[in-house]
């Protein structure tokens, strides 16, 4: 711990680690998908234990813990996976059972660009994660009003949403001199940054510990 490459140490020594635990084992997985420290396994049911315990005698330093499915659907990371009576898998997006929805309020003392950013993130999310084209919709609904219950003008959030389609004569994009980062004040920095960017000198804004 400490050192820059722990990390990476950590990293390759837990692949060749479940690399070799898997190939070991009597039942394999049908499928083992791993980031960082969390596993998405299907296994059937009857070897789920035996699996478990197998892992766990490869090195008594390491512990893995499970979580089984409840309802035909498990969370993993930021995805909730479900499984149909076909056998198909379908997924969601996932929110802990402690989630509030509050987000970055907008009449918070930060530059536009960061609102726009939580929205373009929270909506590009729904849409990366999320199977079915009806969830989809429902998901992008319920994010709608969560905005607008912190504060988001509908207009604001119909904006940043907007598909638009690349035209053919795009503009070439400014190229700048130099960059410069100043604290974010309303009023003040918007105008600031228009007047440095017909300097050739393009702006970043950075917000103070509230």
């Amino acid at each position: 711990m400490g050192s820059p490459v722990s990390t990476v140490i950590a990293n390759l020594y837990m692949k060749e680690f479940e690399e070799r635990a898997i190939a070991t084992v009597t039942y394999k997985p049908k499928i083992w998908k791993q980031y960082v420290d969390d596993t998405f396994t299907i296994l059937d049911k009857d070897y789920v234990d035996g699996f478990l315990q197998h892992l766990n005698s490869q090195q008594p330093t390491i512990h893995f813990t499970m979580e089984i499915e409840k309802d035909h659907t498990i969370p993993f990371l930021d995805t909730s996976v479900s499984r149909d009576s076909n056998g198909l898998l379908t997924t969601s997006v996932y929110r802990k059972p402690t989630h509030t929805d509050q987000y970055l309020a907008y009449d918070s003392h930060h530059p536009q660009s960061v609102k726009r950013g939580i929205v373009k993130c929270l909506y590009d999310r729904a849409k990366h994660l999320t199977s079915k084209p009806s969830s989809i919709s429902e998901e992008k609904k319920r994010l709608s009003s969560v905005l607008v219950s912190n504060g988001y003008p509908s207009s604001f959030v119909r904006k940043v949403t907007k598909t638009t389609r690349p035209t053919a004569n795009k503009e070439p994009t400014q190229e700048f001199k130099s960059t410069v980062v100043l604290p974010y004040m309303k009023g003040v920095s918007e105008v600031l940054r228009r007047c440095l960017q017909q300097q050739g000198v393009r702006t970043v804004f950075k917000s103070d510990n509230s």
